[in-house]
Formats: structure tokens, C-alpha cells, sequence
């Protein structure tokens, strides 16, 4: 049977059969709330306008399922502030200079104290230097036996003065002092020795020489 529909103006709209009637009603030009008729053949009287839903209930749209709800957004770091731009304290007209910030230590922190350079002690300079003008003076004829004499007790000393305080350095000098003055005495102690025994012997040997000739 044909079906009509209440269009502008509630002008019927029809005929139409009930494939494109639910057409109209999938693209939108027929509502729920519209008013439709079948013509059946029966008395006027009889017929009456019915709204679309109440005739086809099964082919109202789905009731739209729920918005998903959207996932959490992770939590934002907090934005470091930078202190603001300094000018040159000699060019002031200059561009401002942008303060940089250092990304780990904030910018009151105080240096480490125990990356300080330590002072070095003195014995243990004095000692060292010394170790070494006697070690390139002993091939000198001998000559580093003195200097290395004096670089022992200073060393010694500059050992004994940095284990008393911590915040001196010079041990490594004192310690190098130690062995360039043990050295430079084998070395010294040996060219005398070398020298002076031949001698002795040649003085003895005139000495016994001269005794004899007096002798006779």
C-alpha cells in the first residue's frame, strides 16, 4: 500500500512505498516526530496520521553510545623559571646578556671544598727540588752528595708535615725527593770512592816506599 508523509506546509507527500519511506527516514528528511499515513483503501473516516516512530519503532537510530572518556594526560614538569637578562656592567646600552641557569645545580650552590687546589707544602717542595739538583750533580764528580744529604731530612719532614694536615699537598714530591737523594748518595758515594781508593793506595804504597829507603 502506499504511505504518505506530512511534508512543508503539512502538504502529504506520496506515494511512496515502505522501502523508501524508511529511505527518507535514514537520510534525514523524515523525522521521528513526522507524520505518516497508509493509504489501505478504507473510508477517509477511518484513517488517521501516526507519527513514524509509532508505526515503525525498529527503525529509529540507535541511541549513540557514550563518549569514551579521553585518557589522563601525564603530569607536566614544572616550567624553571630563568632569572632575567643582565646587562654588561661596562656597556649598558648593549644587548641584555641572558642568564643561563645550570640544569642540575641551582645557581646558589657553593663549590665542593674538596675539589679546591690544596696548597703544596713547602718541606716537601724545598726537598724535591733538592733531590733533584743532587741526582744531575752526582755524575758531576761527585758533586750531588751534599745537596742530596739536605733533601733527605726535608722530605722527611714534608711527609710528616702532610699527614698532619690534610689540606696541604706535596706527599708524590716529597716521596720522588726521597728516592732521586737516595740515589744521587749511591751514586756520589760510589765516584768518591772510586776516586779515592786508588789514591790511598798510592799514598800508602810511597809511604812504605820511603820507609824502606830510610831504612837501609
Amino acid at each position: 500500500m502506499p504511505w504518505y508523509y506530512a511534508g512543508p506546509e503539512a502538504k502529504p507527500v506520496g506515494p511512496l512505498s515502505v522501502e523508501e519511506l524508511q529511505a527518507r527516514f535514514a537520510s534525514g528528511v523524515v523525522k521521528a516526530e513526522t507524520y505518516i499515513i497508509e493509504q489501505t483503501g478504507q473510508p477517509a473516516e477511518s484513517l488517521a496520521w501516526k507519527h513514524y516512530r509509532e508505526v515503525f519503532p525498529t527503525h529509529l537510530p540507535p541511541v549513540p553510545p557514550p563518549a569514551a572518556v579521553a585518557p589522563l594526560m601525564p603530569a607536566v614538569p614544572p616550567v624553571r623559571t630563568v632569572p632575567a637578562a643582565q646587562t654588561h656592567p661596562l656597556f649598558p646600552s648593549a644587548a641584555p646578556v641572558p642568564t643561563q641557569q645550570h640544569p642540575v645545580f641551582p645557581p646558589d650552590a657553593r663549590p665542593d671544598p674538596y675539589y679546591n687546589v690544596k696548597p703544596t707544602n713547602g718541606w716537601c717542595a724545598w726537598g724535591f727540588g733538592l733531590g733533584v739538583a743532587g741526582f744531575l750533580l752526582a755524575f758531576a764528580c761527585g758533586l750531588g752528595l751534599i745537596p742530596a744529604l739536605i733533601a733527605l731530612p726535608l722530605c722527611v719532614v714534608g711527609l710528616a708535615k702532610v699527614h698532619q694536615h690534610c689540606e696541604q699537598a706535596g706527599q708524590g714530591l716529597a716521596i720522588a725527593g726521597l728516592i732521586l737523594s737516595g740515589v744521587a748518595l749511591i751514586i756520589s758515594l760510589v765516584f768518591i770512592l772510586s776516586v779515592s781508593v786508588p789514591m790511598l793506595k798510592a799514598h800508602g804504597f810511597t809511604v812504605t816506599e820511603q820507609t824502606t829507603n830510610d831504612s837501609e
